[in-house]
């Protein structure tokens, strides 16, 4: 299998699903700071990643890559680094939304609330 055929597979479709899947609450605003968040993965990952290939610490097959290189690393490597980011960050915003969005639920009479304040027990700080 190339390189670029696992990125269309296991990257760029379970991006396409949650784009659809989550057109309705997605704004420009709320993906801005995916944005940053490349910016700071390219700028973490290529160097190592281009040490890392130059000491042989690992390669690429050139029968599946395209052939394109940005320094040591092939084109496909520098797409997966923005698409993985990419569909974590949906993934991740999605469920943040939905957990800071949630109603607290209405709870019976004279049950202890789920979350009851209390000190808590040694046993229960360290094993």
């Amino acid at each position: 299998m190339t390189y670029a055929r696992f990125l269309g597979i296991f990257v760029v479709l379970p991006i396409l699903f949650l784009l659809v899947r989550y057109r309705r609450t997605l704004s420009w605003r709320g993906l801005a700071p995916l944005g940053a968040l490349l910016v700071i993965v390219y700028a973490a990952t290529s160097p190592w990643d281009n040490m890392a290939v130059k000491w042989g610490l690992w390669g690429f097959d050139p029968d599946r890559i395209w052939g394109v290189k940005l320094g040591y690393l092939p084109l496909e490597e520098y797409l997966f680094f923005g698409l993985q980011t990419l569909l974590v960050g949906l993934w991740a915003r999605d469920r943040l939304e939905r957990v800071l969005t949630r109603k607290p639920r209405a709870e019976s009479p004279g049950q202890e609330p789920a979350r009851a304040e209390r000190p808590l027990k040694p046993r229960e700080v360290s094993p």
